[in-house]
């Protein structure tokens, strides 16, 4: 392993130490909407050291009618329909994050991070419905939603790769036991979501 790939490692490591265990903000520059840009080419294939979702994060919510209005449901604790303002101002410190794969850099921008949050987060959902409505764990950061998307991308490597910039397509994937879809449209990572 080269000295630069041995440094990444490490900084995730770090990463997801200080975040696992509750004082990233006490020790750390990050807060819970930072994103970290690295390139997962760096990590060999069967590395155990990419982001994953937090280890107490195991159900997604569900939409629910209640009193005549749909809510997200998650465990008991109920989520109604907020502003799109919310999901804008949580994510006015996001910085652009890539994935890069041979010749093929593929951008989640604030604008692709918004679409994900407004539609299937239960704490910036502005209360779209669709007939097949899935929701993230609340207990998700940005920081983790951004993760489950490299994680998903890194997983097929190969697909993204043999798709390229100019193709819309879509690609699934499991982080920590829970199965996700991830869709690409024209080099931008615009889709997020877990699977029922």
């Amino acid at each position: 392993m080269n000295l630069l790939k041995k440094i990444t490692v490490l900084c995730l490591i770090l990463c997801l130490f200080f975040s696992n265990i509750g004082i990233s903000k006490a020790y750390t520059n990050f807060d819970e909407n930072d994103v970290i840009e690295y390139n997962l080419d760096l990590l060999d294939e069967e590395s155990d050291y990419l982001p994953k979702q937090r280890s107490v994060v195991s159900t997604v919510a569900k939409l629910v009618l209640k009193g005549g209005k749909y809510v997200i449901q998650f465990g008991s604790k109920i989520y109604n329909a907020v502003s799109s303002s919310v999901a804008q101002n949580a994510l006015k410190n996001f910085k652009t994050s890539s994935y890069i794969t041979g010749n093929s850099k593929f951008l989640l921008t604030k604008s692709d991070m918004e679409h994900m949050l407004v539609r299937h987060h239960p704490k910036f959902w502005t209360g779209t419905v669709k007939n097949k409505q899935t929701f993230f764990n609340p207990n998700l950061s940005i920081s983790d939603v951004n993760n489950i998307a490299l994680n998903i991308a890194k997983q097929n490597r190969s697909i993204i790769k043999s798709k390229g910039t100019n193709a819309t397509f879509q690609v699934s994937g499991k982080v920590n036991g829970i199965e996700y879809v991830l869709g690409f449209n024209k080099g931008h990572i615009k889709q997020l979501y877990p699977k029922k």
